[in-house]
C-alpha cells in the first residue's frame, strides 16, 4: 500500500501501532515512522496557517494568490506513490 492521501497516512499510523503491539516491527522502525508522520503533520498545519494568512490579507486588500485545494491536495503525483509502506 502506498501513501497518497492523508487518509493513507492515518492508516499507516494505525497499522504501525498495531504492528508494534504485536511485536511485528522494531521500536526504532516505529519511531522512524512516527517522526515522518510528525513532519507530515507539521507540513499540513503550515499549509493551513498560510491559507488563513492569505485570506486575512485579502480582507485588507492584499493579494497573495488563490488558496486552492486545501485539504484535498494529494501527497503523491501519479504512480508510484511517494512512499511504499512495505519499504524498510
Amino acid at each position: 500500500m502506498g501513501i497518497k492521501t492523508f487518509g493513507d497516512a492515518r492508516q499507516v499510523i494505525v497499522e504501525t501501532i498495531n504492528d508494534l503491539r504485536a511485536k511485528n516491527i522494531s521500536i526504532s522502525r516505529a519511531m522512524a515512522i512516527a517522526a515522518n508522520m510528525k513532519v507530515l503533520n507539521d507540513n499540513i498545519h503550515m499549509e493551513i496557517k498560510a491559507a488563513k494568512l492569505s485570506l486575512e490579507a485579502e480582507k485588507l486588500g492584499k493579494d497573495f494568490g488563490a488558496v486552492m485545494q486545501l485539504g484535498r491536495r494529494p501527497l503523491a503525483k501519479g504512480e508510484p506513490p511517494l512512499i511504499e509502506a512495505d519499504q524498510e
